[in-house]
């Protein structure tokens, strides 16, 4: 149940203000200077350039200059964006000069789904292809033992299909064969569940005796006995035992996922799944000025094991979240969980039956209980991301955020439906109405085999754009092999009667992102007082097939006028 008798005090609110304040001041006055130099007419200036980016195809996603040839590029923002000649005035002995040699160049990109931590997890954890039978689990848990890949005396490991258990049915004995004495964590394919072994059981206090926890379930044999597959929220009674990361190695991990969205064009993301651990060491990373990424840390609030910590300790850091804002770490979103994964075999998404009910004891809390939820940080000017999958999920989250509008009117802010695979006909048109995000993960054409199945009417682009609503994008990775927008982009436009023009796939990882987490005045958009974050592509999206577009590489990332990343020649 999502806490409900502590008082969360708005405190960063103010130095949020704060900081947009100070991004609307620097934003206007580098507007104001390029009105009084003029944009795509060359006047004199002195106003020296610190780079000039010239000769380029340049798509700002700004409908009132939608093409330009060349950017200013000062203190961090566009000074000019226009013609080639307008940018010479602004060259002086010390300004980079950069010859686009007629590359496109896009806004940095928004992922709107992503996992920070989570998607480095292959690397820090033992990895187990979900492909694997009994036999080749087992080997791959052997090998990372011998290689000391484990936390503690711990072997944690991502992960395992039931369906390639005997019988379709995952069970801890085969665990306890080859490691009796060594505690194991193994993460199923969905990121839902879990299987663990007796002596994880063990060492947690899980026996036959323990109840269920709510809205989770302990799988359990003929004789009562827990077959060591725990479901849902049922996962953190085990990892609570499991040591935490080292903070080296947790600001390592999401340093070298920031380092591979830059790689792919992202500047701008939403971390889906915040915890404390990734809040502090983000935090120390931009202090050191080496985070390269606008950032907005949703944190989970009512599943502990998503974020490995209890439902007091989550309260408790929404909090004091403030403690962890910084330049580039935004803090004021949340994550809540409304149903879970359509994965099989244990399927834990919740649909609306054809005469309109709900099996609302299947939802990850009470439709009540998340109607207040999304009130209350509504009022205290947290955007609030609802993971929903089913059309059962994703009527109840809109009804959540009309309690919201109900209860507090209009506050402005935008609140994410997350993944919003799917919506019943009488829900297409609310997501306008409430001021709901459509937010659309995973990226599902760079997936192949059993996690596409039954998925290809799923996202319906079309038909929520034409309505108005907000629709955005991200990769969710950790799904994913790499944080690559391009795969779904192109999707976007070959997705039958839900395909989606350029321009409008393109608004969808860009701009849209931005006006989704309120700084579309800041970012989203190459204009004149805007934040410099562009990218340069290695081909023209808009002179190639959709094949073609998800096989784009980034060739510059520029992050605030400087560059990021470089492809290697």
């Amino acid at each position: 149940m999502i806490p409900t008798h502590i008082i969360i005090h708005d405190q960063p609110r103010a130095g949020r203000v704060r900081r947009r304040l100070a991004g609307i001041l620097l934003s206007k006055t580098a507007s104001i200077l390029c009105c009084l130099a003029g944009v795509g007419v060359a006047h004199a200036t002195d106003i020296t350039a610190d780079t000039v980016y010239r000769n380029g195809q340049i798509y700002t996603v700004d409908a009132g200059n939608p093409w330009a040839e060349a950017v200013v590029i000062k203190d961090g923002r566009f000074l000019y964006v226009g013609e080639a000649d307008g940018a010479e005035v602004y060259v002086g002995p010390e300004t980079d000069i950069v010859d686009l040699d007629g590359r496109m160049v896009l806004p940095g990109l928004h992922d709107a789904h992503q996992h920070l931590l989570k998607g480095q997890m292959r690397s820090i954890n033992c990895t187990v292809s979900p492909e694997s039978d009994v036999g080749q689990i087992i080997q791959a848990l052997r090998v990372c033992q011998k290689e000391g890949k484990t936390r503690g005396e711990w072997i944690v490991a991502d992960v395992y299909n039931g369906d390639r258990f005997p019988g379709g049915k995952a069970h801890r004995r085969y665990l306890d064969e080859a490691f009796p004495d060594t505690p194991i964590y193994l993460r199923e394919w969905s990121y839902h569940h879990a299987l663990v072994n007796s002596r994880a059981l063990e060492l947690a206090g899980i026996d036959r005796n323990t109840p269920d926890p709510d809205r989770g379930r302990i799988l359990r044999d003929e004789a009562g006995e827990p077959t060591g597959e725990l479901l849902s929220k049922a996962t953190f009674l085990a990892l609570k035992a499991v040591p935490p990361l080292p903070p080296e190695t947790v600001r390592g991990a999401v340093l070298k996922t920031a380092q591979m969205c830059n790689e792919w064009g992202i500047t701008s993301t939403q971390d889906a799944a915040s915890n404390e651990e990734i809040l502090r060491e983000i935090q120390v990373l931009d202090e050191l000025e080496k985070w390269p990424l606008h950032t907005a840390t949703h944190i989970v609030i009512n599943h502990p094991g998503s974020s490995a910590m209890s439902l007091e300790d989550m309260d408790r850091l929404v909090r004091n979240r403030s403690l962890y804002q910084s330049r580039h770490l935004d803090t004021d979103f949340v994550k809540l969980y409304v149903d879970g994964s359509p994965l099989q075999p244990h399927a834990t998404d919740v649909q609306m039956s054809p005469d309109g009910e709900i099996p609302y004891e299947r939802l990850y809390d009470s439709p009540n209980a998340l109607g207040q939820a999304v009130a209350r940080f509504d009022r205290m000017g947290i955007k609030v991301k609802m993971h929903a999958v089913g059309t059962g999920a994703t009527h109840v989250a809109l009804n959540a955020i009309a309690a919201a509008r109900a209860a507090n009117g209009d506050s402005g802010l935008f609140h994410d439906i997350s993944h919003s695979l799917r919506y019943s006909a009488i829900d297409i048109p609310r997501l306008v109405q409430l001021g709901a995000v459509a937010e659309m993960s995973p990226a599902i054409w760079q997936i192949k085999g059993p996690l596409t199945r039954n998925l290809a009417d799923a996202w319906a682009f079309r038909t929520l754009s034409a309505t108005g609503a907000l629709v955005t994008v991200g990769t969710d990775w950790v799904v994913l092999p790499e944080p690559n927008l391009f795969p779904a982009l192109s999707g976007l436009l070959d997705h039958g009667e839900e395909s989606l023009s350029l321009p409008e796939a393109i608004k969808t990882v860009t701009i849209n992102g931005a006006i989704s987490i309120g700084r579309q005045d800041e970012i989203g958009s190459i204009a004149p007082g805007k934040i410099a974050d562009m990218i340069v592509l290695d081909r023209n999206l808009f002179e190639v097939t959709p094949a073609d577009i998800a096989d784009t590489r980034v060739l510059r990332t520029v992050f605030e006028g400087r560059v990021v990343y470089q492809a290697q020649e």
